[in-house]
């Protein structure tokens, strides 16, 4: 049995008996303990052979406390031989929001919950190298919105001060405000917009809004495969999402394009699929099933594709695929 869980165990008995409480849960006998006077608590201490209170009162006896989500998944790791240090520092992390309970919770039951205490940090200049890896923000990342450090990026490199940035699937606003801060004029709307600093407008809607031609860089992030499988998507009715997710896709392409101008960028930013349903035979390739409709959606539309970014954020849990077109001019 691992020592610190030991340990855990047997302050736990101890406190039942000190308490004349034999039949108290865990909580419940780690809360009375907690509540003693300073005086009955050093005693208790002392007769667990303990020199200071302070390991007990700041990370034992708090961790048999513990609520769900978080006590039971730290109770699982202790139990498995996890260290009251190594579960102090996981607790820290998820408190930062460094950390989410699924996290926690994979860790807990593949016995790897050392590798999250390893803080990987995003490369210097790492929007250089073929893979963005770019800063982890957990916060956003449950909210599906993308990270300000991709934004940032992706406006700075394809347009220039003064120009037209316009997202039309804008979110929280995130490009927008990248837009701005990096002097470039923005429009950003959604179809929950708050019509401050993004309208709440349909897609559909935009180019009647906004005119024909405007843009010089667009960039439409579209809700998530997995949103579009979930919420979408019937299965009742098709058996492939992956094309009907870039058909989808299409669609959107179809509305929003108009607004951008003659030798503007198109900036289509998607996630694939994380379990892909194996591969499919196309014009005698044998290609993953997510990835073969998705890039050839900027040919399709008369775009000319130029760039593609694969983007991955430094704790490894969130990647996008992000590709550029060019809209051709009358000279092209």
């Amino acid at each position: 049995m691992p020592k610190a869980y030991q340990v855990y165990q047997r302050v736990l008995e101890a406190g039942r008996d000190y308490l004349g409480r034999p039949k108290a849960s865990d909580p419940e006998t780690a809360e009375a303990l907690l509540g003693l006077d300073q005086a009955s608590f050093a005693a208790f201490t002392h007769r667990l052979g303990l020199g200071s209170t302070k390991h007990l009162r700041y990370t034992v006896l708090p961790l048999a406390c513990a609520r769900p989500p978080l006590g039971p998944v730290l109770r699982e790791m202790l139990a498995a031989g996890a260290s009251f240090a190594e579960l102090y520092k996981l607790q820290s992390r998820y408190g930062r929001h460094e950390l989410e309970i699924a996290q926690l919770q994979e860790a807990a039951k593949a016995r790897t919950w050392r590798s999250l205490l390893v803080k990987r940090r995003a490369l210097p200049n790492w929007a250089t190298r073929p893979v963005w890896i770019f800063p982890t923000d957990v916060r956003l990342r449950r909210l599906e919105g993308l990270n300000p450090a991709i934004a940032e990026v992706l406006v700075e490199r394809y347009s220039r001060p003064g120009e037209w940035v316009v997202d039309p699937m804008a979110g929280e606003g995130t490009v927008v405000q990248k837009a701005l801060e990096l002097g470039r004029q923005a429009w950003g709307s959604d179809l929950n917009g708050d019509d401050r600093l993004v309208k709440r407008l349909d897609i559909a809607d935009l180019a009647e809004a906004l005119g024909e031609e405007v843009a010089d860089l667009l960039v439409l992030h579209p809700p998530t495969f997995a949103w579009f499988a979930q919420n979408v998507f019937d299965y009742k009715i098709h058996e492939h999402p992956e094309t009907d997710y870039a058909n989808w896709l299409s669609g959107h392409l179809g509305h929003a394009l108009p607004v951008l101008k003659p030798g503007g960028r198109l900036v289509l930013i998607v996630r694939p699929d994380h379990k892909p349903r194996g591969l499919i035979r196309r014009d005698g390739l044998l290609r993953w099933a997510f990835v073969a409709p998705v890039e050839n959606l900027l040919s399709e539309q008369d775009l000319e594709p130029q760039h593609y970014h694969l983007a991955v954020s430094e704790d490894g849990e969130e990647d996008w695929s992000i590709f550029v077109g060019r809209k051709p001019t009358a000279e092209d």
